[in-house]
């Protein structure tokens, strides 16, 4: 390499020591004989190759020739030789995603004086720079650390910084290396050679600390992209910086702000004074699209393409930027033209393009050093671990129930049984639910599917089934929040409208499959002609009614408030889905989901694959034409209600329609709703538990008035109910002589006072009672409530205010008062008896 580095100030970070290597002697600087000639400067990018190093699908046992790291080496020489000047960068995922990677972190790991296969690979292409990947910290920050310590170029990262648990952002120190500024000797149009100073600048998406929470918490924490960008580069530009190439592990969303810690924010990275090239990831996207080839959904506004995005040239408001999809299938390519500027230089011009590598052969030098590795990781997949009496495949998983989900469900839901029976016996009688989702669905093409031929079942299976390197996980939900967690499920459909004429797209295209997330244990349907309450990306929408048509275990409704298991992996456990990340965590295995997988097909010797459908789409009236894509490969499966037409669209996907039929199962009677209560009403879940137990009712004129107070009367009914003395018809008087024979009260029927304001310390009172009765016993509090103004609280109330305290059903409002003698809102009520009912 033609490089020498510049000094970078990183106080405090923790350096990889594959910068040290990056060093050598600057170049001469020759003056042009004419300093207006312009440079042209290329800009060469490998992204999300994922392990794959060999033109190898491990998953099917056979060559693809149309993608490979060692295919796009060839690929790169060929681009180098057209110009007189270059530069190699990687954006990273490039050490996980096959079972080559696999085998090399957790099976055959490397030693720490070995060189990782896919750096062997890296080195011997001389890259100049390069990018963490989210996946990169799949492995642990030690084997990371390890990995590329080995690499003869950096690897930048300026959002990620060690985490010193003071929540003082002025004195975190970084992580990795975030930039560095080389020397590098260029020939300009004329032939004179001069010295100009490149800026390389790294950031990965900030959601690794969830997605890698199990390695990452308490030793990591990450920042904004675009914000750190808008830090450093004037830094760089101070260090004499000509051109800065942002490397972003990150994606494009036309949606994306700053400052918002965006997943996918190329766009506000974009409009960061200074940048002068982006080369970006993650989404397994390709930008710009390939010759003959058009734009994806996430580069389009309807009908139009992005306005910032002009798709002749390549750029992005006005940046040269190229994203070069997945796997090593595409090389990006990025071309500058740099002129002279007073004392420095700048860009003045650049485009992009994507270049295909399936008409490449692999690099043969290279070839040959990667054999060894790529023969050693063929011989483990073939290892046999059992049979399977039919075919398991991935085609329609998006559509219908499917059998290649369903085996890793039973695995994971046998797997947590014996975990809780052995480590936590307490929650054995909770039912178990189990979630899988299709990791190979289409995402990264129409060959990107499951498709196991009846037989033997080997690693390679147990690999093509369940694709990451995730640890099983389990949590506790309640049925409200899996009802909602299926909303967010449910915006893999399109909106049908029932009456339209014509073939509707049933699946939505923005929506990635690995978040299709089934969950087996529950048998429920969608009712897709409604809007989705959740996006693609799981915002939530403007709509209110959810597309859980039906929601059943054990064939009855399930209870908003009844309680589950809900097996699933780190990756999920740790994301954001509706009400997972807060959720107690009932197991928390090392085990991998893939392990648990290939042991339960081992012990089960042969498996009969099969789906219970216990997920179907509610039929439509009218049934209308739905269409959806999927492998050409899949018509030798289609039958009954799925059809294959014979067309494939541009990208080889073949086009399919979908027959509903079926019935629709038998809905619960459905939770009385109030327009005074949104679902975004803060104690919504709890008023609807107690609607559906009939606790209450609300008003004659339909409201249930939320934010009006309590009397002493209707808090009374409430817990009369709640016990079960009345099912909410009993006239007044009777229930409250329920009251009194219960122990709810000790006051009179001529001295209750029904009508009156019931304050926080008597209803205190009455719902610590209420509980002492349903357990059959006094409940004594074992400790003194700590509340600001707990001298307030009247003496007779005071155990029953520290008992409320101590079993959560009353703990004080935010500023650490109980205001014992102040009056309730209705919804407060409504939480107060929600939990004392679930106690």
């Amino acid at each position: 390499m033609n490089q020498s580095r510049k000094a970078v100030k990183v106080s405090g970070a923790l350096l990889l020591s594959a910068g040290m290597l990056f060093a050598s002697p600057s170049p001469v600087n020759v003056l042009a004989e004419d300093p207006g000639e312009a440079v042209k400067l290329r800009i060469l990018e490998t992204t999300d190759t994922h392990s794959n190093l060999y033109s190898y699908d491990y998953y099917k046992g056979a060559a693809n020739e149309k993608l490979g790291l060692l295919k796009v080496a060839s690929a790169v020489e060929a681009a180098r030789s057209e110009v007189k000047n270059s530069v190699l960068v990687d954006n990273g995922d490039t050490i996980q995603g096959t079972p080559l990677g696999t085998y090399y972190a957790t099976v055959n790991p490397v030693g720490d004086d070995e060189e990782h296969p896919v750096i062997k690979l890296m080195n011997l292409m001389d890259y100049d720079a390069a990018t963490l990947g989210n996946h990169e910290f799949n492995y642990g920050l030690d084997f990371l650390e390890q990995t590329y310590s080995k690499a003869d170029f950096p690897f930048l990262s300026a959002n990620v910084y060690k985490d010193d648990g003071d929540d003082n952002p002025d004195n975190d120190e970084l992580m990795y290396e975030p930039y560095r500024v080389v020397d590098k000797q260029v020939t300009d149009e004329a032939g004179n050679t001069h010295t100009i100073q490149i800026g390389y600048i790294g950031f990965v998406a900030p959601q690794i600390v969830n997605w890698d929470k199990s390695h990452l918490d308490g030793k990591v924490i990450s920042k904004d992209i675009t914000e750190s960008a808008e830090k450093f580069i004037p830094e760089m530009k101070e260090e004499g910086a000509d051109v800065i190439i942002a490397m972003a592990h990150s994606g494009f969303d036309k949606s994306a702000e700053a400052g918002t810690g965006a997943e996918n924010a190329i766009l506000p990275l974009s409009q960061v004074d200074g940048v002068d090239a982006i080369t970006f990831s993650h989404a397994h996207d390709i930008f710009p699209a390939p010759p003959g080839g058009t734009l994806g959904s996430n580069f389009m506004d309807g009908d139009d393409v992005v306005a910032s995005i002009d798709e002749e040239k390549g750029t992005i408001n006005g940046i040269p930027a190229t994203e070069a999809g997945y796997g090593g299938e595409y090389l990006g390519v990025i071309d500058l033209t740099i002129e002279p500027d007073g004392d420095g230089w700048k860009v003045t011009d650049g485009s992009s393009e994507v270049r295909a590598v399936k008409d490449y052969d692999m690099q043969e030098s290279f070839t040959e050093e990667i054999k060894p590795y790529h023969e050693a990781t063929v011989d483990y997949t073939e290892t046999k671990i059992g049979t399977t009496t039919s075919p398991i495949h991935s085609y329609f998983a998006l559509v219908q129930d499917d059998p290649s989900i369903q085996i890793v469900t039973e695995a994971q839901k046998a797997y947590a049984k014996d975990f809780i029976e052995l480590n936590a016996p307490e929650y054995k009688d909770t039912p178990i639910l189990s979630v899988g989702a299709p990791f190979k669905a289409g995402r990264n093409g129409a060959a990107d599917y499951t498709d196991i031929a009846a037989g033997d079942l080997t690693i390679r299976s147990a690999a093509d089934l369940y694709l990451y390197d995730n640890t099983l996980k389990a949590i506790l939900l309640t049925g409200s929040q899996i009802r909602d967690y299926l909303d967010r499920v449910a915006a893999n459909f399109n909106t049908i409208d029932p009456d339209a004429e014509g073939p509707q797209e049933l699946l939505n295209p923005d929506f990635r499959s690995y978040n299709y997330d089934v969950i087996d244990g529950l048998t429920y349907q969608f009712d897709i002609t409604k809007p989705a309450k959740y996006d693609a990306d799981g915002n939530r929408t403007d709509a209110e009614e959810t597309r859980v048509a039906s929601l059943l275990y054990d064939g009855k409704p399930v209870d908003e408030t009844q309680e589950f298991v809900v097996v699933m992996n780190n990756y999920r456990q740790s994301g954001n889905f509706p009400h997972v990340a807060d959720a107690p965590l009932i197991v928390d295995s090392a085990e991998e989901n893939r392990q648990v997988l290939m042991d339960y097909i081992t012990e089960q010797k042969e498996i009969n694959p099969s789906a219970d459908n216990n997920w179907s789409i509610a039929p439509i009236e009218g049934d209308p034409v739905l269409t959806f894509k999927s492998s050409p490969e899949a018509e030798k499966y289609a039958k009954d209600n799925i059809t294959y037409t014979g067309e494939t669209d541009e990208d080889g996907f073949g086009i399919f329609t979908f027959e509903l039929g079926g019935k629709v199962i038998p809905s619960p009677e459905p939770i009385k709703s109030y327009p005074d209560v949104t679902d975004r009403h803060w104690a919504k879940s709890f008023i609807d538990h107690l609607t559906s137990m009939k606790i209450v009712k609300g008003f004659p004129d339909g409201t249930f008035g939320p934010e009006k107070p309590i009397t002493r009367g209707q808090f009374m009914s409430m817990t009369v109910r709640s016990l079960g003395l009345s099912d909410g018809t009993l006239p007044f008087d009777e229930e409250l002589d329920l009251a009194i024979r219960a122990g709810i009260t000790n006051r009179t029927a001529d001295n209750f006072g029904a009508a009156n304001l019931i304050s926080r310390e008597q209803m205190a009172a009455m719902v610590v009672r209420a509980y002492s009765v349903k357990i059959g016993k006094p409940y004594k509090a074992t400790a003194e409530a700590d509340y600001l103004d707990g001298d307030s609280v009247s003496p007779w109330f005071e155990e029953e205010v520290n008992a409320a305290y101590e079993l959560g059903f009353m703990t004080g409002n935010e500023d650490g008062n109980f205001n014992p003698q102040g009056h309730a809102k209705r919804a407060h009520a409504a939480k107060v008896i929600s939990l004392y009912t679930q106690e």
